[in-house]
Formats: C-alpha cells, sequence, structure tokens
C-alpha cells in the first residue's frame, strides 16, 4: 500500500470544512521528523493481535502523514484473523488494503517498523530481527519502557486515534473536498468510537478529536459502520455464559467452552453482555480458541480495578517475560497457549482441564479459596 486506500464510492459529509488546524506541538513535528528518516524506504505497520478499528484507522492515518513525507511504500499487515463482523466492514465498505501475513519475510523489502495502537510486535510474528522500530504510537500501559527512535505513549487518550488527529492536524490537514481524506477521518472517527464504548470512556483530548473529525467525516458511512448487529453465533455463546455464570460478591466468571477462531470475538460481546448485571462491577469470560489457545475477556466499571494488572496478577507471564493479558480502564483480554493439551481428543475432559485451572487463577486472585472437586459442568462444543 503506497500510503493511500483505494477509492470507493462515498456520499457528500454533512459540512464540507477543513479540518482545523491545532495548536503546533513537540510530538507532532518529532514524529514527522522520525518519520522522515524513511524518506524513499519501505515501511511495515504490523498490527497485533486481531485488527480493531483504532488500530486499523491508525495505520492508514500513519501511511497518509508517511506518503506527504516520502515514504515511498507503507504496508498495513496482520497475522491474526478479521473476526469481528465490525472490522470486516469496516475494511470492506472503506476499501482498506491490509495484507496477512504469517512472518515478516512474507512482505518483501522492510527497510522500518512502525508499531500503532501497540508498543510491541505480535509474539506470533517472530522474525523481526535487525529490522529497525521507527516509531511507537499508542495509548496502552507498556509493561517495560517500549524501543524505538521515536514514541508517543498516552495514557489520557482513550483511542490512539486521538493522538493521530493531532498529527494530521499539523501535519497533513484533512479536507472535506477530498475523498481519501473523508475516508481516513471516518476511519478515525469510527475507531474513536468503538475504543471508548460510544465516547461513554472518552476525555477531553478525545472530545476535541471527535469535534475536528466531525467536520470532515462521512456521517452516512459511519452510520453505516456503527450499527451494532449480533449474530446468532453471539447469541449462542451469551447464552452459554448465563448457563455458566458464576458469581462471587460482585464479580462473576463464566466459561463459554470450545469457540472456532472465526468466532473469537463472540467471547468479549458475551462479557460486553453480561457485565451490565445490576450486582456484578467485574467479569471475565472465557473460552479455548481454535483449540490451541484459552482466550479470555474482562471487563468492568469498578474503579478499583486496573485491567492489564488484575489480568497479569491472575496469569503471570511467559518465559520471555510478556504479560499473557493487559487492557486499559474498562477491558483487558488474555490468550495463554493451551501447549500439548490441545492435542487431547477428549475434548469433554480438555474443558474440565481448563475450566478448573482458569475458576482456580480467578479465586486466587479475588483472594477466595480455589474451587475443589466436584468438577464444574462441562459446556458442551459447538457444532461446527
Amino acid at each position: 500500500m503506497r500510503g493511500t486506500i483505494r477509492s470507493v464510492p462515498m456520499s457528500e459529509p454533512v459540512r464540507r470544512l477543513p479540518l482545523p488546524a491545532a495548536v503546533p506541538t513537540d510530538r507532532a513535528r518529532a514524529f514527522a521528523e522520525t518519520l522522515a528518516v524513511a524518506k524513499g524506504k519501505h515501511v511495515l505497520i504490523p498490527l497485533r493481535g486481531h485488527p480493531d478499528p483504532d488500530g486499523i484507522a491508525c495505520a492508514l492515518a500513519q501511511a497518509h502523514i508517511a506518503q506527504r513525507l516520502g515514504v515511498a511504500l507503507t504496508t498495513v499487515g496482520y497475522c491474526h484473523d478479521l473476526s469481528h463482523r465490525e472490522n470486516r466492514a469496516l475494511v470492506k465498505l472503506l476499501g482498506v488494503e491490509l495484507r496477512k501475513i504469517k512472518s515478516i519475510k512474507d512482505v518483501a523489502h522492510v527497510d522500518y517498523l512502525a508499531f500503532v495502537d501497540a508498543h510491541d510486535l505480535d509474539p506470533d510474528l517472530t522474525d523481526a530481527d535487525g529490522l529497525e522500530v521507527l516509531t511507537i504510537v499508542d495509548h496502552h500501559r507498556a509493561h517495560t519502557p517500549p524501543k524505538a527512535r521515536f514514541v508517543d505513549l498516552r495514557l489520557d487518550a482513550a483511542a490512539t486515534a486521538t493522538i493521530f488527529v493531532e498529527y494530521l492536524a499539523e501535519l497533513a490537514p484533512l479536507d472535506a473536498d477530498v475523498e481519501e481524506d473523508r475516508r481516513i477521518a471516518t476511519a478515525l472517527m469510527h475507531g474513536l468510537a468503538t475504543d471508548t464504548d460510544d465516547f461513554v470512556l472518552a476525555r477531553a483530548a478525545d472530545f476535541r478529536a471527535a469535534s475536528a473529525l466531525s467536520e470532515v467525516c462521512d456521517r452516512d458511512l459511519l452510520a453505516d459502520l456503527s450499527r451494532r448487529l449480533i449474530a446468532p453465533s453471539a447469541m449462542d455463546v451469551i447464552s452459554r455464559a448465563l448457563s455458566a455464570l458464576n458469581v462471587r460478591r460482585n464479580f462473576a466468571m463464566s466459561g463459554v467452552g470450545f469457540i472456532p477462531d472465526t468466532e473469537r470475538d463472540t467471547i468479549a460481546q458475551a462479557a460486553d453482555f453480561l457485565v451490565r448485571r445490576e450486582d456484578i462491577d467485574t467479569v471475565v469470560v472465557y473460552g479455548v480458541v481454535g483449540d490451541r489457545f484459552i482466550e479470555g475477556s474482562l471487563r468492568t466499571h469498578s474503579p478499583s480495578v486496573d485491567p492489564a494488572v488484575w489480568l497479569e496478577q491472575a496469569f503471570g507471564h511467559d518465559d520471555k517475560g510478556r504479560a499473557y493479558g493487559g487492557g486499559r480502564r474498562d477491558k483487558g483480554g488474555f490468550r495463554i497457549p493451551i501447549g500439548f493439551l490441545g492435542r487431547a481428543t477428549d475434548r469433554a475432559q480438555l474443558w474440565q482441564l481448563v475450566e478448573h485451572a482458569m475458576r482456580n487463577a480467578l479465586l486466587k486472585q479475588l483472594g477466595d479459596e480455589p474451587a475443589s472437586p466436584p468438577m464444574p459442568p462441562v459446556v458442551p462444543a459447538p457444532k461446527e
């Protein structure tokens, strides 16, 4: 992708105004100076995990700025499936070019790496030795100081899109008369909305960014992207989560059994649903995804629960010192390799082992006594 997005038909915006210029910032200038090092070069932005709207939008924004600064080629890559319906819709409706990769070597002649909405490389991409990380722009807490020529890590932003709106205003102002600019603004607005839970968690900087984008983005397309439909598979997982719900005081946990790779986001949707129950403020939903990983989602509205810290304490680190879980103010997720147990042919027995281990870890984190036999009921695997 050469710093641009393919053209797709779009309706006219409600108002046709340029993005207002922001007060010059040292960080925006430093970002531009660092990115200019790659003039005439090829930059790979490897999105971490399953790409979400905030990460996708920020990658497009960086590609747009990079083109203005003379970067010859920006490729946006991802190694995990676009598993959520909304994310697939974003890519389709905006005509976004993303490249599925299994390794860095799948992309020829990469000169630099750049991270957006993440501060390190996805663990499944292990062949980046010798490639310099040029820029890191993120709003998540880092367990160790990120290493790159330029690092902009802001915990006071609820979405990385907020940071890129500031960069764009200073370095490459968006114009409502330019179709490509409208697409980028629409993607950033959608990223803001999803990462702030429709602005419930937005802070002052996020609202300022949304105000600027509202003058440029395509409202009709944004409405299409924002339709929050629930697939039948998600409803099935929500039903299983309700059936297996275990409530301890104001905390709830639920195991939903075996989930196909393509449906992994249903775990998060189940957690989003359960946390709305009036007598709990924190919930963890987990399952076995693709017979390879135990994956789960934490949702909370408790001011005393820091999802990243809570999950790190509950599940620890891998052999490279990386936490199995991470998160932000109200939500988090974790992914733990299931290892040799994944070869088990008795899925009912495998699920009992997973369920027992998970409940013990969660109860220990709560300060309660670990679960003891008899084993909890088995959640049946979905029909595939």
